[in-house]
């Protein structure tokens, strides 16, 4: 009698539906040259940018290097939100009928993350080399040493790389939550608009909105970036011409490794929630009753 009972099929492992998704996802990535062209070449638009327009000032005063500084955070912010605010969306159909069939929601996900990290590994490097331009155009002296580790670039680049992977995944879970690309669409200049106001830097934060502040990514990548420029020990602007202006210390942008190490904790911690959140959220697909 058992013989003749018809065999469940085996779910497959989760490493191996993992490594298929992932397979898949490179191979889409690989068929959108144009895209994929897109999104390397924005960073080194970033980086032109930000050596012709703020370059100049960078480690010369605490203006320009601040400036400068929040130009790269817009930058790896955008360009990590630009790279994934689609990537699931679009695809929806394919994710409820991968649901039904009982495919693993987080391997589908967390293939596209991982895609997603080489993708802002290539991309970060390439806008960290606005530091490396700074200093060849203009001449300036990059910090002597980290705060880390004997290497200023390497805190750069990795205070870049968690930023732009935070708005990545930020990108990941929204587009796990909206069910039209028109909407991922709409949502990303505004996404990047509050993040820009709220990073401190624009205005000055106060009551309800200095505590809003604090869940926002631009915020800690101000931080990292300005620690390791080390802004409390450069003069202000006006201070070139009127030595005795106060130039008042900045607890954000504290240059110490513990202080550094904790900004990368809560990058860290934002990517973690992004994910989960978005994983968790996009179960919903299961009572999607679009064809």
């Amino acid at each position: 009698m058992n013989e003749k009972m018809e065999k469940t099929p085996r779910r497959i492992g989760a490493f191996k539906e993992l490594r298929i998704f992932t397979t898949e996802y490179i191979q889409i990535l690989l068929g959108r040259k144009k895209d994929l062209f897109i999104s390397l070449m924005f960073p080194v638009l970033a980086a032109i940018i930000v050596i012709w327009i703020a370059g100049e000032n960078m480690f010369v005063h605490y203006d320009g290097t601040k400036s400068g500084s929040f130009v790269i955070v817009s930058a790896a912010i955008w360009g990590g939100l630009f790279n994934s605010i689609q990537t699931i969306v679009k695809d929806r159909k394919n994710v409820k009928r991968y649901y039904i069939a009982g495919s693993r929601l987080r391997c589908y996900t967390g293939s596209r993350a991982m895609v997603q990290f080489l993708l802002c590994v290539v991309q970060s490097a390439i806008l960290s080399l606005s530091y490396v331009g700074v200093a060849v155009v203009y001449g300036n002296d990059l910090p002597e040493k980290g705060l880390i580790t004997n290497y200023p670039m390497l805190e750069f680049y990795v205070s870049i790389l968690l930023l732009m992977y935070a708005a990545d995944t930020m990108g990941i879970m929204i587009s796990c939550i909206v069910k039209k690309e028109e909407a991922a669409n709409v949502l990303a200049p505004y996404i990047l608009i509050v993040q820009l106001i709220f990073s401190g830097i624009l205005f000055n934060m106060e009551g309800a909105a200095d505590y809003i502040s604090y869940i926002m990514i631009s915020k800690w990548g101000m931080e990292a970036l300005g620690s390791i420029a080390n802004l409390n020990d450069l003069q202000l602007k006006i201070q070139m011409t009127v030595p005795n202006v106060p130039h008042d210390f900045e607890n954000r942008f504290e240059a110490t490794s513990g202080h550094l190490l904790m900004v990368w904790a809560v990058m860290f911690g934002f990517i973690v929630a992004f994910l989960f959140i978005g994983n968790i959220l996009l179960h919903r697909v299961s009572k999607d009753t679009r064809e």
